[in-house]
């Protein structure tokens, strides 16, 4: 049992194994988590191996970054709100196990904007007509879930945050038990901490094929070597077609500039402690505050599309511009504030949004997940758990239902 008596997948150990060798190609937050996982549902009786074609959480990898989103408030989904609150369980036994919180539940506010006298609504609430209409349902999943969170209107939200304000603003929801992971330093966390459990570390090996073979699976490398093992789990993100070529062509990818502002000078209502995490849900901008000195902004809308994540290059200066300025129109004090760096991650987006989360054989001898990109990170631990358990039992865990491919 970890958080608040919240039992996680961990909790619940494999009986019987009938499989003992599990590969898993990937070091981002799904490929470490679902080594980790292997090894701690193994309990030492199962040979883990963890791929990288570069390191884990290299800079060009999905999952780089300083900070990512953790929030309950998820949509209309009850899967995602259950997962948020396993999820956050997992997060505090990483930090725990790290010395170091990974998770700051500093919390999240939501806001609607409304213009011309209608409510406008950002592509994070598709396909929904309104802001509102999204929001109203997400919040009956979260008294479903006896998920707290806080309604403000527009003069409310003036009084308890006073850095959020503007013409536009009509209402807004804080989620208060969300908030913000360290992302690159979860990653290097949960490698650690798999190694630490028996996960064997491949760096600098790309697995080029996965084939289903006979009862088991054999993994490709570049140079010509070949591993056999009992199951896989491909983690590969916006390269899994690179692995399964089947999939090539069936996400669509983008690129997604992020942007780091320096933090405006005498602005200690930006920090930590004052300010939560901030979505949009009708521009679809988001920000954080102040971490490492900048203030990470961006618009989750999608960028140029790209076949390829190695298509990806620097954001244009006008695209930069018209971020800093969607944010300011309800963050003021981010107006006038001078950019740090930019940073170009990607998305891979499914065609309805959703996760992938599947087997590629009959026999989940290979399982994958793809289709996360935006989405997964907060979910990374538990994510891997299912996807390790998966492989491990070639039993589909059963909230995995709705995330097949097809």
């Amino acid at each position: 049992m970890e958080r608040g008596g919240y039992s996680t997948g961990l909790d619940r150990p494999l009986g019987r194994l009938e499989r003992r060798s599990v590969a898993v190609v990937g070091g981002g937050i799904v490929g470490v988590s679902a080594a980790y996982a292997a090894a701690v549902l193994g309990g030492g009786r199962v040979k883990v191996s963890l791929y990288e074609a570069a390191e884990a959480g290299h800079s060009g990898a999905a999952s780089y970054d300083a900070t990512r989103v953790f929030r309950y408030l998820n949509g209309p989904d009850p899967v995602l709100t259950a997962w948020a609150r396993e999820s956050h369980a997992l997060w505090d036994r990483v930090g725990r196990l790290w010395g170091s919180a990974a998770l700051h539940p500093v919390g999240v506010l939501f806001l609607v904007e409304r213009r011309d006298g209608a409510s406008v609504r950002g592509r994070h609430v598709w396909p929904y007509d309104s802001a509102e209409g999204w929001l109203e349902d997400s919040l009956r999943v979260m008294d479903e879930h006896n998920a707290p969170y806080r309604r403000l209107s527009a003069p409310a939200l003036a009084r308890v945050y006073p850095q959020f304000h503007g013409p536009a603003i009509e209402q807004a929801v804080v989620d208060p038990g969300a908030g913000f992971v360290e992302a690159s330093k979860a990653v290097s966390a949960l490698l650690r901490l798999g190694i630490g459990a028996g996960v064997e570390y491949h760096p600098n090996t790309r697995v080029t094929r996965v084939e289903a073979v006979g009862d088991g699976c054999v993994l490709h490398t570049d140079g010509g070597g070949e591993a056999r093992f009992d199951s896989s789990v491909i983690a590969a993100n916006g390269w899994v077609g690179d692995i399964l070529p089947a999939l090539a062509g069936t996400l669509a990818l983008t690129e997604q500039p992020l942007v780091y502002l320096k933090a405006p000078v005498e602005a200690p209502e930006l920090s930590v402690g004052r300010m939560p995490v901030f979505i949009s849900l009708s521009s679809d901008c988001y920000g954080f505050p102040i971490h490492d000195g900048v203030i990470k902004v961006a618009d989750d809308n999608p960028g140029r599309a790209i076949d390829h994540p190695d298509e990806r290059r620097e954001a244009e200066e006008g695209y930069v511009g018209r971020v800093v300025s969607k944010v300011s129109r309800f963050v003021p004090a981010l107006k006038d504030a001078s950019v740090d760096r930019t940073h170009v991650c990607f998305y891979d987006r499914s065609e309805d949004g959703r996760f992938i989360l599947d087997a590629w054989d009959e026999e989940a001898r290979v399982v994958y997940g793809c289709g996360m990109s935006g989405r997964a990170f907060k979910f990374g631990p538990v994510i891997g758990e299912r996807l390790a358990r998966f492989a491990l039992s070639g039993r589909r865990p059963s909230d995995l239902e709705g995330f097949r491919a097809r």
